[in-house]
């Protein structure tokens, strides 16, 4: 049993670098798409209005999608932390 654990326990905490990986990406690329949003500026008319609405609205949903990955994270974190207090039980 302590070995199966212990496996788990290394996916386990694969997936929680992967998503530490996963979440630092995607504030680069948000970065990134701000900068070129900043360059919008000067754009005028309702073609301008149109795509920077569609770009906020990415925005928004770029930003709830990187809260719920970081929620997901830090919930696989607190499961890791439970399942290394029951294996430190368990010997």
């Amino acid at each position: 049993m302590n070995g199966e654990i212990l496996v788990e326990l290394d996916d386990l905490l694969r997936a929680e670098r992967e998503l530490t990986g996963l979440l630092a990406r995607l504030r680069t690329d948000e970065q990134e798409a701000r900068s070129l949003y900043a360059r919008l500026e000067d754009w005028k008319g309702h073609s301008a209005n149109v795509l920077k609405n569609q770009i906020e609205t990415f925005f928004e949903d770029m930003s709830r999608r990187i809260m719920d990955i970081e929620q997901q994270k830090m919930e696989l974190i607190r499961y890791v932390q439970h399942m290394r207090q029951v294996d430190s039980m368990s010997q």
